[in-house]
């Protein structure tokens, strides 16, 4: 949590395997446009009921992290850092 805390960006996508509800927290504190769990990872129903409720996407996927933001990058979604 603390590399996205330092690195993200008002209105970006947090690419993350964790999935727990703190996620939504830091979501809706940095103003994240949505979040995208991976490699398999599920969000537990509070989880869920949280980003419900702050309305915040999210989305699984059972690629992994490297991979995601691979894809993202080829249709020139680039991160905090490019």
């Amino acid at each position: 949590l603390s590399c996205v805390m330092a690195g993200a960006r008002k209105g970006d996508v947090w690419v993350t395997l964790q999935a727990h509800p703190n996620v939504i927290a830091v979501a809706v504190l940095l103003e994240l446009a949505a979040v995208i769990i991976t490699e398999g990872a599920q969000p537990d129903p509070e989880t869920l009921k949280k980003a419900e409720a702050e309305d915040v996407p999210v989305l699984t996927t059972t690629d992994n992290t490297y991979v995601v933001v691979t894809k993202l990058a080829a249709l020139g979604v680039l991160g905090a850092s490019s």
